[in-house]
C-alpha cells in the first residue's frame, strides 16, 4: 500500500505576443520554440504513456493567453511555415555534416525529431488545445487556470476589482477552451497576498499552487508544513512547494540540468554558421537567432565543448529519474511516519524549463513517471482535486504573503528598474472600473469599445512585462508593449467618453489585440 503522494505540476505559460503587422516577428518565436520543443514532446511523453498502459497523473496550468495562441489560425499557420523551415534545414544539415560523423548522428536525430514533431501537430489537427482537452477527460492531466495575463495580483491588488477582473476572465477563457469550470488555479509566479484566497472563491476555485513560504509562515503554524495542504480563509486550499524536490531541478549547483551529459544550450548554428547558409532560417532583417540546431553538451565549465551524445544524454535521464523518485520515495517514508494522514509533495515547474533550457527535461518527466508506476515506490501521483477529494480534512492557516521569485517576495517585479509601470497600470485600472459603473446601456459600439478596453488594460497588466525589464533582456519590447496597450486603452476612453468613436479604428485595434474574444467589461463594475 502506498503512503503518500507526489503532486507533480507544470506551469504552461507564454505572454501574449501575436503581430500580423509584421512580417517575421522575433518575439512570435518564443511560442514556435516552446512548441516545439516543449509542449509537442510532452505530448508524446504522454500519449506513450497512454499507449503503454501506464497508470500517471499530472497537473498542468494552461494560461489563457497561451491557450488563447495555441487556438490563433493566424498564429498556427506561422508556427506551420516554422516547423517547415526547421524541417528543411534539418535536411541540408546532414548534407553539412556528412563527413563528421559524430555531428551528422546528432543531425540525423534532429530531422527525425522535427519530421515526428509535424506528425504530432498535425494529428491534433494543427492545435495542441485539442490534445490537452483530451488528457484533462482522461483524467491523467488536471488542467487548472491562471490569472487572466499573468497579472502578479499582490501588486493589483489595490484596486480589487482590477484583481477580480483577472480571475473572473481566467475561469471564464478557461470553460469556453476547456468545456467545464476549473477545480484549481496556479497563482502568477506563485504570488499570493491576504484577501486573494477570497476572491479565488468567489469564481469557485478550490486550490492554488503557492510557493513554500506561504505554508511555512503561515499562522497558525500549519503542522505538517507543505506535506499536506492548509486551507486559508476563505476555505480554498493552497498546495505549497517542497523545496526539496525544487532544489534538485532548479538548483545552479546541483540541479540535474547542468550534468556535463546534457546538451549546452547557449551554442546554435544561428550564430556560428556563414550568414549564406544560415540567412534564409533566422530572422529576415539579417538578425542571428536560435534556430534549435545546437551540436555540443555543456562538457564541463572550460570553453571547450564535446559533441552531444544522444544515447549518453538519455542514461542520465534515467540516471536522474531513478534518482528523484527515489528521493520522493524516501521523503514520503519519512514524512508518512510522523503524520496522521498520507503527505503530499508538491513539485511544481515552468513547463518551458523542460525542453527549452533542459532539452531532455520531457525524456525526465517520462522516466520518472514510469519509474513511480513501479510497485517498490511509497507513493502515487496524484492530482489535488483527488487528493482534497480523499482528504477532505485540511488544517485551516492563513497562508503568508510569497512569491516564488527570488527573495520570495514582490521585488523581482517591483524596484526601481520597473516600479514606474504601476502609475499607469493603476490610472487606467481606476478609469476602467469608473467605465464598468457608468455605461450600463452602452451602444453596441460602445460596448465593443468598453471590451476592448479591458483588453488593453489586462495585456498591459502582465507580469512578463516588468520580469524582462528586472532581468534586462528584450527591455524595449516590454516597454513598447507596456506603451502600446496603454496608449490604446486611453484611446478608446477618450472616444468613448467623448463619444468619437471610428469602427475602422476599434476593429484595427481588435484585429491585433484579439484575446478574450468573449470578455464582458463589465466584470470591472462594483458590486
Amino acid at each position: 500500500m502506498k503512503k503518500g503522494y507526489v503532486n507533480f505540476v507544470l506551469h504552461s505559460h507564454m505572454p501574449f505576443v501575436r503581430h500580423p503587422e509584421t512580417r517575421d516577428s522575433l518575439e512570435e518565436r518564443w511560442l514556435f520554440e516552446a512548441m516545439s520543443e516543449c509542449y509537442i514532446p510532452l505530448i508524446e511523453v504522454y500519449d506513450n504513456l497512454l499507449k503503454d498502459n501506464i497508470k500517471f497523473r499530472m497537473t498542468m496550468s494552461i494560461t489563457p493567453p497561451l491557450m488563447s495562441m495555441l487556438q490563433d489560425e493566424y498564429l498556427n499557420s506561422r508556427y506551420l511555415n516554422y516547423l517547415k523551415k526547421t524541417i528543411e534545414l534539418s535536411e541540408k544539415e546532414i548534407l553539412r555534416t556528412k563527413n563528421n560523423r559524430e555531428e551528422n548522428k546528432v543531425a540525423l536525430f534532429y530531422n527525425k525529431r522535427a519530421e515526428n514533431t509535424l506528425k504530432i501537430y498535425e494529428k491534433y489537427d494543427n492545435n495542441l488545445i485539442n490534445a490537452f482537452r483530451k488528457y484533462d477527460r482522461l483524467g491523467c492531466v488536471e488542467i487548472i487556470t491562471c490569472a487572466a495575463t499573468h497579472a502578479l495580483l499582490p501588486l493589483i491588488l489595490i484596486n480589487r476589482q482590477a484583481v477580480k477582473a483577472q480571475i473572473a476572465t481566467g475561469v471564464q477563457s478557461y470553460i469556453n477552451t476547456m468545456g467545464h469550470e476549473p477545480n484549481g488555479i496556479w497563482l502568477p509566479e506563485c504570488a499570493y497576498t491576504y484577501g486573494i484566497d477570497n476572491i479565488l472563491s468567489e469564481f469557485g476555485i478550490k486550490y492554488f499552487i503557492s510557493e513554500g513560504k506561504a505554508i511555512d509562515y503561515a499562522s497558525p503554524k500549519p503542522m505538517y508544513g507543505t506535506n499536506t495542504p492548509i486551507a486559508a480563509p476563505s476555505g480554498v486550499c493552497a498546495f505549497g512547494r517542497d523545496m526539496d524536490s525544487s532544489y534538485q531541478v532548479w538548483s545552479d549547483f546541483m540541479g540535474y540540468p547542468g550534468d556535463f551529459n546534457y546538451r549546452e544550450f547557449y551554442r546554435d548554428i544561428g550564430f556560428e554558421l556563414p550568414m549564406e547558409y544560415i540567412k534564409p532560417y533566422i530572422n529576415e532583417n539579417g538578425i542571428r537567432i536560435d534556430t534549435g540546431f545546437k551540436y555540443y553538451k555543456i562538457t564541463g565549465n572550460s570553453g571547450e565543448k564535446g559533441i552531444y551524445n544522444r544515447e549518453n544524454a538519455m542514461k542520465k535521464v534515467w540516471e536522474h529519474a531513478s534518482h528523484f523518485a527515489s528521493c520522493r520515495h524516501d521523503q514520503i517514508n519519512a514524512a508518512a511516519a510522523n503524520m496522521d494522514k498520507p503527505p503530499i509533495i508538491t513539485c511544481p515547474y515552468d513547463t518551458e524549463l523542460y525542453g527549452h533550457w533542459w532539452f531532455e527535461g520531457p525524456d525526465f518527466i517520462n522516466a520518472f513517471i514510469r519509474k513511480s508506476a513501479e510497485d517498490w515506490t511509497s507513493y502515487e501521483l496524484i492530482t489535488p482535486t483527488e487528493y482534497l477529494k480523499n482528504n477532505s480534512m485540511v488544517q485551516c492557516s492563513s497562508p503568508s504573503p510569497s512569491s516564488w521569485g527570488e527573495n520570495g517576495d514582490y521585488s523581482v517585479w517591483i524596484n526601481p528598474s520597473n516600479h514606474w509601470v504601476y502609475k499607469d497600470i493603476h490610472k487606467c485600472e481606476e478609469i476602467m472600473v469608473r467605465l464598468a459603473n457608468s455605461y450600463i446601456n452602452p451602444s453596441e459600439l460602445q460596448k465593443r469599445a468598453l471590451n476592448q478596453a479591458a483588453r488593453e488594460l489586462m495585456l498591459a497588466e502582465a507580469s512578463d512585462w516588468s520580469f524582462i525589464i528586472k532581468n534586462n533582456t528584450t527591455v524595449d519590447y516590454a516597454i513598447r508593449r507596456i506603451n502600446t496597450h496603454i496608449d490604446r486603452f486611453m484611446r478608446l476612453y477618450d472616444d468613448i467618453t467623448k463619444n468619437t468613436l471610428e469602427i475602422s479604428e476599434l476593429e484595427k485595434i481588435e484585429g491585433m489585440d484579439n484575446i478574450f474574444p468573449k470578455i464582458n467589461y463589465r466584470i470591472y463594475a462594483d458590486n
